[in-house]
Order: structure tokens, then C-alpha cells, then sequence
């Protein structure tokens, strides 16, 4: 097919025939339109949820519970016999790398421990994360205060715990609980803690069992300057993946024990998530593609039978057969235009309603309700479009193909 063919395929004339053909059969046609503009509208609307999900963990993973990029000790990540202070470090161990990296904006510092948490009366198995909110001044931002507020200072003997835990051992702002654990020489200790605030994450895993405390209180509760991570922030997060790679080999000629690993590779539930929507909006997409091609081949082949003997007709006037099925594809193309055109104004229109309403739902995994929300994407308005023309020219094309092969003596005989 050469440029000839196009010019002729999309002049004026063919597109009145291909109108006058369309109008011709108008139930047929807004059933075509209807069906669609429905698969355009679904793919777009399941895309659409798929990516709020997405998004809010990613928040979730790489400005709370990970940060941009960690860095630690090989130990840390596969533990074995060795003593806690094998697998910590001291965060000035990283100035060579951060001075490297201008894109690195802020360094700082977490250690984590599991110990007994008690009110007095109950006491029940937790893990307290020590941050920097100097290092890390966003964190106080990423997660939903659900009472009380996030402490302000590092040196206050303060903490923030999980909604289910507080729930749990029923303490709330203003109280004191007692965090027990080992030194990291092994010795035991303890230490009182006034709970300054209850917050959500909006995951089980962490609302039922973790407790924040200021980096420099955990490391006084176990007796130590060093930490067990290092987390990055970097100016943009695509960065921080970006920068991963370099920053190992860096570590490994700096002859360090520490690994670097971006927020993406520590992140488990986000890549489930991710892998899971991505295979079942392909399953979506497929099921709804497979309706449209079989509606849309049905469709034509109907009316390959009716202008049978108008296609006999046009072919004994010399008419080719790349022109009959081009003019079939054409009708085809006009049709998928408007349907995709409406799928996605519908689309657009539903996903309005739906924030008007305000639904809310739960996830599995999720400690709190959540109002859904759905992204209205262009990129998948653009996908959806393009699934919908490939499938519908794929479509016509195979009855197309056996119209303008049939006989034309036979053809012409349905016009007696």
C-alpha cells in the first residue's frame, strides 16, 4: 500500500460513502459506538485505579517507610551469628559519597529494635524505629496523624505508635508507656516514654507493632552512636534508582562493607502490587478487547452480506479489492473514533462522579478506610485508543478480505 491508496482511502468521497453506509444501519452502528466506547472507558477507569494504588504506596514506601534510598552493611540485609554491632555503622562513614552526589539532599539516620512495650498493666512485643526528623524533616508529613501530634524535637523523650498498638494496650496522647530491650552490649534497659501522638499508615504490618522515637533516644535505650541504616533523600526519586548502581561500585572501592538499595528494590508489597494490577489490567484489556473484536467482526460480517451485490457492482466497475476492503476499514476507523472520543469523555465523567460521591472503601492489608480516588490518565486515554483502532481495523480486515475476494458473477446475482 502506498501513499496513492491512503489519499484515496480518506478523500472526500469515501468518507460520504462510508457516512451514508454508517447511517444506513443506525441501531447497528450506536451498538458498535456503545460497545467501544464501554472497553475504552473500562481500561482507562482500571488504569486509572490501578495507578492511585500504586502512587499511595510508592508515598508510602519512599517518603515513610524506606526513604529514597537506604545504605547499610551487607549484614544487616542477610543476617547471620554475628553480634548487633558487626552489622551497624557510623553515619560519617558515608561523607566520601555524599560529597560525590550533589543530588543527595539530605542524609540521616535510623536504628531499629525489637523490645517489650508496657503501660503497666500489659506489656506486648514491638519494634521501635529511631529517626532523624533534622535528616528527615518530611516524615513527620508522609504518614496520617490520627491523634495527638508528630514530636518536634530530637532530644525529646517522646514517641509516636502505631494505631493498632495503641488500640492494643489502650494508651493515647499524653501518656507514658515503658520500652524494654538490650544494649547492644547486652545489657538490659529501659526507658520511659510519653506517647506524643497516634498514627496510621495505612498498613497493618506497621500500625499493629512500630513505635518512632527521636534517633537520638534509641540510641541512648541501646547505648551506641551508630546506626543501622542510612537512608537518602535525593532531590527526585527517579534518582535515587537511577544513582543505585554507582553508588555500590563506590561503596566496593571504598573497600566498605555497606550496600546501597533504592526504595523500589526493599519495597516487597509495592512490587506485588505492581505486578498484580499489571497482569490483571492485561487480563482486563484482553477480555474486553476479545468482546469488541468479535462485536465489531460480527458487525461487518452482516453487512459484507447485505452490499454483497453493491460490492459486485463496484468490483465489475473495476473497482480493486484494496479499495473495497479500505472503504470497509474506513467505515470501521469512523466509527472506533467516535467510540474511543465518548469512552473517554465518559470515562472522565465517571471518574468525577465517583470523587463527588466519595466512596469509601478498604484494602486487604490496610489498617484504615480510604476514600477512592482514580487518576484520569492521558497516557492511558492514548492506550486505550490505540488498542481500540488496532483491534477494530484487525476486525474488519478479515471479512473486508472476503468481500472483496468473493466471485463477482455470484456477487452480482444477489442484485436480481
Amino acid at each position: 500500500m502506498n501513499l496513492a491508496f491512503f489519499k484515496k482511502m480518506f478523500s472526500r468521497m469515501r468518507f460520504r460513502i462510508a457516512l451514508r453506509s454508517i447511517t444506513r444501519h443506525r441501531l447497528r452502528s450506536l451498538l458498535s459506538i456503545g460497545m467501544i466506547g464501554g472497553a475504552v472507558c473500562s481500561i482507562i477507569l482500571f488504569h486509572g485505579l490501578s495507578d492511585f494504588v500504586l502512587q499511595a504506596l510508592k508515598h508510602i514506601a519512599a517518603e515513610n517507610q524506606y526513604g529514597n534510598m537506604q545504605i547499610a552493611k551487607e549484614k544487616y540485609w542477610s543476617p547471620g551469628k554475628e553480634s548487633r554491632k558487626d552489622r551497624m555503622f557510623h553515619i560519617d562513614d558515608l561523607k566520601n559519597i555524599t560529597s560525590l552526589h550533589p543530588e543527595v539532599i539530605k542524609v540521616s539516620g535510623r536504628l531499629s529494635f525489637f523490645g517489650l512495650v508496657s503501660n503497666g498493666d500489659l506489656s506486648i512485643g514491638g519494634k521501635v524505629i529511631g529517626v532523624d526528623i533534622v535528616g528527615e524533616p518530611n516524615f513527620t508529613k508522609s504518614m496520617r496523624i490520627m491523634a495527638g501530634q508528630f514530636f518536634t524535637d530530637n532530644n525529646a523523650k517522646e514517641g509516636m505508635i502505631g494505631q493498632l498498638l495503641a488500640k492494643q494496650m489502650n494508651v493515647k496522647p499524653g501518656d507514658n508507656i515503658t520500652i524494654l530491650t538490650n544494649t547492644v552490649d547486652g545489657v538490659m534497659n529501659a526507658m520511659d516514654i510519653t506517647v506524643s501522638g497516634i498514627f496510621s499508615a495505612g498498613i497493618d504490618e506497621i500500625d499493629a507493632q512500630v513505635i518512632y522515637l527521636p534517633l537520638p533516644i534509641t540510641q541512648t535505650i541501646l547505648d551506641t552512636p551508630n546506626i543501622d541504616i542510612a537512608v537518602f533523600k535525593f532531590a527526585k526519586l527517579p534518582l535515587a534508582e537511577a544513582n543505585e548502581k554507582k553508588i555500590n561500585n563506590e561503596l566496593v572501592a571504598g573497600k566498605t562493607l555497606l550496600k546501597a538499595r533504592s526504595w523500589r528494590d526493599l519495597a516487597v508489597l509495592f512490587r506485588q502490587c505492581e505486578k498484580f494490577y499489571g497482569v490483571q489490567n492485561r487480563l482486563i484489556e484482553g477480555i474486553l478487547l476479545a468482546l469488541m473484536f468479535l462485536g465489531i467482526l460480527n458487525a461487518v460480517s452482516m453487512t459484507v452480506v447485505e452490499r454483497t451485490g453493491e460490492i459486485g457492482t463496484l468490483r465489475s466497475f473495476g473497482e480493486a479489492r484494496a479499495d473495497i476492503i479500505g472503504q470497509f476499514v474506513l467505515e470501521s476507523l469512523i466509527l472506533t473514533i467516535i467510540g474511543t472520543f465518548l469512552g473517554s469523555i465518559g470515562s472522565w465523567l465517571i471518574i468525577q462522579t465517583i470523587h463527588a460521591v466519595k466512596i469509601v472503601t478498604e484494602m486487604p492489608g490496610a489498617s484504615v478506610p480510604f476514600t477512592l480516588h482514580i487518576n484520569f490518565l492521558f497516557s492511558s486515554v492514548f492506550y486505550a485508543s490505540a488498542l481500540a483502532i488496532i483491534t477494530a481495523v484487525i476486525a474488519t480486515y478479515i471479512p473486508a478480505r472476503r468481500a472483496a475476494y468473493m466471485n463477482i458473477v455470484d456477487a452480482l446475482r444477489k442484485n436480481i
